[in-house]
């Protein structure tokens, strides 16, 4: 062969193997929006009868408490052993991807599929302060593994199609296309690449597009009229971004903690510990119920600007250590549904103590509260980019982008400041430490049970 033919036949391969990937992208997009739809729309369907159930008991005030906690703990408890059963199907599963992505541990198989669906809808749909994402982040990420190896890719396209399909997870969980799609390249694989922006992009669009075909195009979060805020406020934004990044910190030091304190407990069985909290949290649906479960309803009641100051402070208080306990119990969810709650109510508080300190100012605690949202975020995770496109399509909001912008800023020079490791780079450390010892992993961290 001649150097021209041997340059033909080398582009005809690599054109070929792209429409194969390309294919798979699709595939594994279709396949994540179908399953990732149905754990959106069963999330809904048992918090809605959670809340209702607490309110039809209610009229057996003396005995009525029993039910919600004898069902938390007995959801939570199963939860937790089908992870025994598949332990990388366990926690938020995101930090398993991303090692999976490095080649530092073997990729999500089918059997988490069945496990991360079931367990999270038990875990979360009990009460426990998780999120839907990362669930259908690593259930994407084992489909798309599946589909390239049925298809016999190559192995860095087999890794592509993962990475791709665990975005589209994403995607579907926050009906957010490119922000799923910026979080493969600004988290998962770290790295922009034109033949994994490609197909990442096609499989969230795919994903996404199967999504809105069976639940519609809303955004998640409903935000009143347009925001406005003065130029010289993005001088408030930059400081409570700096505030933001302090908070941030200190959440992913309390995660931890709460881990090693549920790990410290070891001579108590892993499902009698998973039951204990379950049925706290049991006892939380009786008293508060709309305060349980991954949150959505209380930060869209933070963008109405329903709650008053006071009360911020305290779901802030109770969120921050109902999400760190519930996710040191290692069941099926994920993280960034219950930073958004964190977010959006600090950012709301700082607003609206500026709003009563400055009442003529034409401060919105709203613009602070969308704010927060991203700039929590981007504190635990460290991914700027990311946070503030979840947010934008969350509430098809753009007027608050510079904000965001100018808060990301404040939010990762403290955090660097402080030393401040993001959240999934522990977890991961911590698991593949845990595999090199050859220690039973808790999927929480990745620490000995």
């Amino acid at each position: 062969m001649t150097g021209k033919e041997v340059s033909e036949k080398s582009h005809n391969n690599g054109v070929r193997t792209l429409l194969l990937l390309g294919a798979a992208a699709i595939v594994a997009g279709i396949l994540t929006g179908l399953i990732g739809t149905a754990f959106r729309l069963g999330l809904v369907w048992l918090d809605e009868h959670r809340v209702a159930g607490v309110e039809t008991l209610s009229q057996w005030p003396a005995i009525g408490w029993v039910v919600p906690v004898m069902v938390g703990a007995l959801a939570v408890a199963i939860a937790r052993y089908l992870v025994v059963l598949g332990p990388e199907a366990g926690g938020s599963g995101v930090q398993y991807v991303e090692a999976s992505v490095r080649k530092q541990i073997v990729p999500s198989r089918l059997r988490t599929i069945p496990i991360k669906f079931f367990g999270g809808l038990l875990a979360i749909g009990s009460g426990l302060a998780l999120g839907r994402e990362g669930p259908t982040v690593q259930m994407g990420a084992a489909i798309g593994s599946e589909v390239a190896e049925k298809l016999q890719l190559t192995e860095d396209d087999q890794l592509t199609l993962q990475a791709s399909a665990a975005g589209a997870g994403l995607a579907v969980a926050f009906n957010a296309p490119l922000g799923g799609s910026i979080f493969v390249l600004e988290e998962l694989t770290k790295s922009i690449r034109l033949r994994l922006a490609i197909v990442t992009l096609l499989a969230a669009g795919t994903a996404v597009a199967v999504m809105r075909l069976i639940i519609g195009n809303n955004p998640d979060y409903s935000v009143g009229p347009s925001l406005d805020y003065a130029s010289w406020q993005l001088v408030l934004f930059f400081v409570f971004g700096l505030l933001a990044g302090l908070l941030s910190t200190y959440y992913n030091k309390t995660v931890i903690a709460c881990i090693a304190i549920f790990d410290h407990f070891h001579s108590i069985p892993i499902l009698v510990r998973a039951a204990i909290v379950g049925a706290a949290v049991g006892l939380l649906c009786w008293f508060a119920p709309t305060m349980a479960g991954g949150g959505d309803n209380i930060t869209q009641n933070i963008l109405y600007g329903t709650y008053p100051v006071l009360l911020l402070v305290g779901i802030l208080i109770l969120r921050w250590f109902l999400g760190s306990v519930s996710y040191s119990v290692g069941a099926p969810g994920g993280l960034f549904a219950p930073l958004l709650v964190l977010g959006a109510a600090a950012g709301a508080i700082f607003g609206g103590v500026l709003a009563q300190l400055f009442p003529d100012a034409g401060i919105n605690p709203v613009s602070f509260a969308l704010v927060g949202m991203s700039s929590f975020f981007v504190g635990v995770v460290r991914t700027p980019l990311t946070g503030i496109l979840l947010v934008v399509e969350m509430t098809a909001v753009t007027s608050q982008v510079i904000p965001m912008m100018i808060a990301a800023v404040g939010v990762v020079f403290v955090t660097t400041l402080l030393r401040s490791e993001p959240i999934y780079d522990t977890l991961r450390h911590q698991l593949i430490k845990s595999r090199d010892r050859h220690e039973e992993i808790n999927p929480a961290l990745g620490a000995k049970d």
